[in-house]
C-alpha cells in the first residue's frame, strides 16, 4: 500500500533518510487553472459501503484545499480518538481519474490508529467520531500554490472496524539484555533517545538482530501497524542519519513483514515483544543496497536502535 503511506506515515513525515523503503507516486504538477474540476462535490461515488466503489469526476481534478465528507452512514458505534481501525481504501489520481490502488484488490485493509501523532491529520478528522459501516470521500494534496499543484488524490474511506489499544509506550521497558560482543554499544539518554557508538572493524555480514531490553507485551505479529522510536546510523563512520527521537514523535509502520521499509525492518521486528529495544545491523542488501539514499552512501551497512512502543 504505497501510495496510503501519505495518510497513514503521520504529520511528521519521512526524514532525508529515513527507514522507508519507498512512497506514494511522484505526480506530474497540473495547475489549477487547468482544472475542469475544483471541489469535493465534483466527485461522484456509486457502490454500496461494503464494496469497491466507482469514483467519477471530470479530469484533471485540483483542489484549493484538503476535505472530507461522509458518504453513506454506517450504523455502527463511532471511531473514538485512540483506537485501532481498519478500514478499505481505494485510491483515485486526480489527474486522469484512474485508480491507484484499492485494498478491495489487494484483499489487504489498512489498519491505523486514530492518532494525529502518527497519521496524517486529514485521515485523522476523516474518521474520528464516524460511525462504522460509513463510507468516506476524502480529498488531498491540492493546489499548494498560485499557478502550482501537486496531483490531487482522491480517498474512498469504508470503515470496517475500530477496537480499544493501549496506549503507546513512551520508550522501551522490560528486561535488560547483555549483547555479544563485537556489536555497536548503545548509552541512552535520560527521554530513552540512544547514542550509538560503532566499533572499529568489519560490520557482520547478515541481518544482525540483538534485543538489548526484552519488553513484557504482546508479540509483533506480521500485518499489524508497528510504533516505534529509533535512531539510524551508519557502520562506518558512526554518524547519525536519521532518529524519530529528533522529530519529537514516535514512528507508525503500517503492515509490518510487508511494509513500506527496508527488509531489514521487517524481517527483525516481526515477533518480538512490545516494549522490547533492538540493535539491529542491517547490511546493503537488507538496506538500500547499492543505491545511495539521502545521506547514505550506496552498499552501506546501517545500524540502528529500535523502541517498540506498540503493536495494534
Amino acid at each position: 500500500m504505497a501510495a496510503f503511506a501519505l495518510l497513514l506515515a503521520g504529520c511528521g513525515g519521512e526524514g532525508e533518510a529515513s527507514p522507508s523503503a519507498s512512497a506514494a507516486p511522484t505526480p506530474s504538477s497540473i495547475s489549477a487553472e487547468d482544472a475542469k474540476s475544483k471541489s469535493i462535490e465534483d466527485i461522484a461515488v456509486k457502490g454500496k459501503a461494503d464494496k469497491e466503489p466507482k469514483v467519477s469526476f471530470e479530469a484533471p481534478l485540483v483542489v484549493e484545499k484538503d476535505g472530507s465528507k461522509v458518504l453513506d452512514e454506517g450504523d455502527g458505534k463511532k471511531v473514538k480518538a485512540g483506537q485501532q481501525v481498519t478500514a478499505n481504501m481505494t485510491l483515485v489520481s486526480g489527474n486522469d481519474g484512474n485508480a491507484l490502488e484499492s485494498s478491495y484488490k489487494s484483499g489487504e485493509p489498512a489498519g491505523f490508529p486514530v492518532d494525529k501523532e502518527q497519521i496524517a491529520e486529514t485521515l485523522y478528522d476523516a474518521v474520528v467520531d464516524k460511525k462504522l459501516g460509513s463510507r468516506i470521500l476524502l480529498v488531498l494534496n491540492g493546489a499548494a500554490k498560485e499557478g502550482e499543484a501537486e496531483q490531487t488524490l482522491v480517498y474512498v474511506i469504508d470503515l470496517v472496524s475500530a477496537k480499544d489499544v493501549p496506549k503507546p509506550l513512551d520508550r522501551a521497558e522490560g528486561e535488560k539484555v547483555d549483547p555479544k560482543k563485537g556489536l555497536p554499544t548503545v548509552e541512552l539518554a535520560k527521554d530513552g533517545k540512544p547514542t550509538i557508538t560503532v566499533p572499529k572493524a568489519d560490520p557482520p555480514k547478515d541481518l544482525t538482530v540483538q534485543p538489548l531490553i526484552k519488553g513484557k507485551g504482546e508479540k509483533v505479529s506480521a500485518g499489524q501497524t508497528v510504533t516505534v522510536h529509533y535512531t539510524g546510523v551508519l557502520w562506518d563512520g558512526g554518524e547519525q542519519f536519521d532518529s524519530s527521537w529528533d522529530k519529537g514523535q514516535p514512528y507508525p509502520v503500517p503492515n509490518i513483514g510487508q511494509a513500506q521499509v527496508i527488509d531489514g525492518w521487517n524481517e527483525a521486528l516481526v515477533g518480538q515483544t512490545v516494549g522490547s529495544q533492538l540493535l539491529l545491523v542491517v547490511p546493503a542488501d537488507k538496506g538500500y543496497g547499492n543505491e545511495p539514499k539521502g545521506s547514505i552512501p550506496a552498499d552501506s551497512t546501517l545500524v540502528f536502535v529500535v523502541d517498540i512502543l506498540q503493536a495494534s
